[in-house]
């Protein structure tokens, strides 16, 4: 687990203050794995997360003076599981088959308020296959 403690304090024009983390950057980020490496097989089960984050910030634009809670977007907590598995054929082949986002998890950005959609993307589920040989 990773925690950052690093924030920045808005005071928008509509009398509201807000307290963020730093731009780009989530307060907490978590991952844990379980794996299994014996032999010829090595298999990793991987859950990521981290909290939300300011995204964008209205002074991008250049006007400093439209800053509010309403028109700065932020994209919400996000969670992943991923899959590994490699196994060694002999001592110059093995093949990995890798699944990433196994249960399809959507990213949401949002303009100040959840109830405020911003951009909602769906990647799927990402499967790989590949063979490494070593002469």
């Amino acid at each position: 687990m990773t925690y950052t403690d690093g924030e920045s304090t808005f005071a928008f024009d509509d009398d509201q203050r807000f307290t963020t983390p730093f731009r780009k950057l989530s307060d907490q980020q978590k991952n844990i794995s379980i794996g299994y490496d014996q032999g010829r097989v090595d298999a990793r089960l991987s859950l990521s997360s981290r909290g939300d984050y300011l995204d964008w910030l209205a002074d991008e634009e250049g006007d400093i003076d439209t800053i509010s809670l309403g028109n700065s977007r932020f994209v919400d907590n996000h969670s992943q599981l991923d899959f590994s598995l490699k196994y060694d054929i002999n001592d110059n082949l093995s093949v990995k088959l890798e699944g990433i986002n196994l249960t399809d998890e959507p990213e949401y950005y949002f303009w100040g308020y959840k109830d405020r959609l911003s951009q909602y993307d769906e990647y799927g589920t990402t499967y790989s296959l590949g063979f490494r040989y070593n002469y």
